[in-house]
């Protein structure tokens, strides 16, 4: 027995009737709706036109290849709400908007199959019975879905004002329509129940409407009638309204951001590739007129789309450590700067036939206020820790765009931090941020460990690339000779290169000096591929990203000094992975114990860009008596230390320091013991507590607490 057939009536007549009041399916008023959707339909994709032949004025990328990659991307960030569901608030509401918007969707698009297709052209009517008791109340509660993340909204925006919205009247008035849009339609709804006198089953299939109905059962049926056609064109009106204006400003996002998501960087989605930055062709060197970004039609068309897609909900602002410190940076002004940077000027280029005529408001500012969309001391201000692009649910791109704002200020003007230039002469003359001889750069090797240089004896398990810190910072010196040791213990045979180690040239290419990085990268290469290197070994998550990501990048375009393509042919390792497998696979037994309250600090780029979390906990875990604690940020949304992106050689003039704001969620943790597998990390959370006055709060590296637990 069917659900229909209960009510004592033909299944058949459990329907409603479509266009009711408005003169029925053959009434004249049907062509009105139609006149509206094309309308509507004529302006979004007018619109989506003008938007795409302004992305078009940006460099060329290719963003379409793996079209299946894109298709699951768009599943995941856009239909599985992946990134916004991160959120509980915020996420809920915004579930509840979009899944109730996707439902109501398809509610009414099986009107137009049955009316504008099945119906109109084989007289087959399906919408009645089961199937519209079943059609019905999906529609009904998913409109009330729908209005509850409504009313979540205006409370969240109006209420609760967290200030990383900066509300416009275009987000009250997209707030207003939608809203307009689901209280129209349960009106139009309740008041035909009432006027067609309560059909019985409408309590079942339209539970939220038939007691929204009751209050009109007073009106008499001319009202209702009359107060129903009105009702019935404004939410037509309002409902064509939405269609044409989601291409545009804050409803856009609806679109574009789909767009986007399709069009990411599919390298992010892998912890191999993960935020590598894009390197730039040596080639470009020997033609290329300018080099970074000044303009805005310097951008690629999908960064330029970048800005279009943005929601502005401030999810990156929220867990950038710049703007949580007081600095000028704040990634979403940034790229709706870039955006209206973007407007004004596309356009006029677009229309002129001298472009070089054309003169707005620079991208890039002086040091005067308002002199360009972005100023300076904001790309300078970035870590490059990519808890922007970790946040962002339509996985816009905002590192590599304040790295090509660098590059110009760096390579085009000479324009950069005093200390950052002594930085890049050092690297220049020494190989190493620092400026020491590079002929003493394995002179911090104890000679009783037995460790030899590659070229006295190449036959090793793994190459320790001992970077600039360990090689010259004492402090850093002794992670190295604990690493070391852990590896003697477990029987694994290391070498290193010393003198013939360059910097890994991290800073440098973040630091916008892309050649420098080219001259860097060759360098090592070259002495990679002159020993036979395969596997390598680091304790800086710079080093380890870099040898990893940007070097396998860089060999694909760059040439030797022999004019050679260059080869890479490495596995890179970071210490925390290879102290985790010895420690599992039982070469090293951890026996003494720490007794001491521990927490552990995710660094930007071993975290974020690599995806190692589970690795050094597991260690930390493993040593006896620890008692492990997280602070309240970790994981994916772990606060940058402040070292990064080149700030490490960048005295820090603004706001609050970076390295006190993280120690101070070290401290509120609850623990007596920071754990880093980073040096500059090591470094900043050490300066943090002396500059703080924390007493009873020490920073060692993940080696350290190995070596001093292990069986020697």
């Amino acid at each position: 027995m069917s659900i229909a057939s209960s009510f004592g009536i033909p299944t058949e007549e459990v329907t409603r009737e479509f266009y009711f009041n408005v003169g029925g399916p053959h009434g004249f008023m049907r062509w009105g709706v139609y006149i509206f959707m094309f309308a509507a339909v004529f302006y979004l994709i007018y619109t989506i036109i003008k938007k795409v032949l302004i992305w078009k004025q940006g460099k060329s990328q290719l963003r379409t290849d793996f079209p299946e990659k894109r298709i699951i991307a768009v599943i995941k960030y856009a239909f599985l709400q992946a990134k916004v569901l991160r959120e509980k608030y915020a996420g809920l509401m915004h579930a509840a908007l979009f899944f109730g918007f996707v439902v109501l969707f398809i509610v009414t698009m099986i009107i137009v199959v049955q009316e504008d297709i099945t119906g109109l052209f084989f007289h087959y009517h399906f919408i009645h019975g089961d199937f519209y008791i079943i059609w019905s109340i999906f529609g009904d509660v998913f409109g009330i879905v729908v209005l509850i993340g409504l009313l979540m909204a205006f409370y969240r925006r109006y209420a609760l004002k967290p200030t990383r919205l900066d509300t416009k009247s275009i987000d009250t008035f997209a707030l207003v329509i939608i809203t307009l849009i689901i209280v129209t339609g349960f009106l139009n709804e309740s008041m035909r129940i009432a006027i067609t006198g309560f059909p019985v089953f409408e309590k079942l299939a339209s539970p939220f409407g038939y007691i929204f109905a009751i209050p009109f059962g007073v009106f008499t049926d001319k009202t209702l009638i009359t107060a129903h056609y009105i009702n019935w064109w404004v939410h037509m009106l309002a409902a064509f309204s939405f269609i044409g204006l989601i291409a545009t400003d804050k409803l856009g996002h609806i679109v574009i951001s789909f767009l986007n998501i399709y069009y990411m960087n599919l390298d992010n989605e892998c912890s191999e590739t993960k935020y590598a930055v894009p390197v730039i062709d040596p080639r470009e060197f020997e033609v290329a007129e300018s080099f970074g970004i000044s303009k805005v039609e310097e951008f690629t068309w999908k960064q330029l789309m970048d800005g279009d897609a943005c929601t502005r909900c401030g999810r990156c602002q929220d867990n950038c450590p710049a703007y949580l410190t007081e600095k000028p940076l704040s990634p979403k002004k940034m790229i709706n700067d870039v955006k209206d940077n973007m407007m004004e000027r596309i356009p006029q280029l677009m229309a002129a036939e001298d472009k070089a005529s054309v003169e707005t408001k620079p991208l890039i500012g002086d040091d005067t206020e308002g002199s360009g969309s972005v100023m300076p001391e904001e790309f300078w201000s970035c870590t490059n820790c990519a808890a922007c692009m970790e946040a962002c649910p339509v996985n816009i791109e905002h590192v590599p765009k304040m790295i090509d704002m660098r590059r110009y200020k760096v390579l085009m003007e000479g324009d950069m931090a005093p200390e950052l230039q002594t930085t890049f002469m050092n690297m220049e003359t020494n190989f190493n941020p620092y400026g020491f001889a590079f002929g003493e750069r394995g002179a911090w090797l104890p000679a009783d460990l037995g460790i030899k240089t590659i070229s006295e004896d190449p036959e090793v398990d793994y190459v320790y690339f001992v970077g600039c810190a360990a090689s010259y910072d004492k402090r850093s010196q002794k992670v190295a000779i604990a690493l070391l040791n852990i590896l003697k213990k477990a029987g694994v045979k290391v070498g290193i290169l010393g003198a013939e180690e360059a910097c890994c040239g991290d800073a440098a290419m973040r630091g916008g000096n892309e050649y420098l990085f080219h001259s860097l990268a060759t360098q090592n290469l070259e002495t990679f591929k002159s020993y036979g290197i395969k596997k390598i070994i680091t304790t800086c998550p710079h080093g380890y990203n870099m040898l990893k990501k940007e070097y396998a990048k860089f060999a694909k375009v760059g040439m030797g000094s022999d004019g050679n393509p260059l080869d890479y042919n490495i596995e890179v390792f970071h210490h925390t992975e290879v102290i985790d497998e010895l420690v599992k696979s039982g070469k090293i037994k951890l026996k003494d114990a720490l007794n001491e309250k521990i927490t552990y600090h995710d660094s930007c780029f071993l975290g974020r860009y690599n995806e190692i979390y589970d690795q050094p906990r597991d260690v930390i875990k493993a040593i006896p008596g620890t008692d492990y604690v997280e602070m309240s940020r970790n994981h994916r949304t772990s606060f940058c230390c402040g070292a990064g992106g080149a700030r490490m050689f960048i005295e820090e003039h603004l706001g609050t320091r970076i390295n006190q704001f993280r120690t101070k969620d070290a401290h509120a943790s609850g623990a007596t013991k920071i754990c880093t597998a980073c040096p500059f990390c090591l470094t900043m959370l050490s300066d943090g507590a002396t500059e703080l006055d924390i007493e009873n709060l020490t920073t060692f590296d993940i080696a350290e607490y190995v070596y001093n637990s292990m069986e020697k």
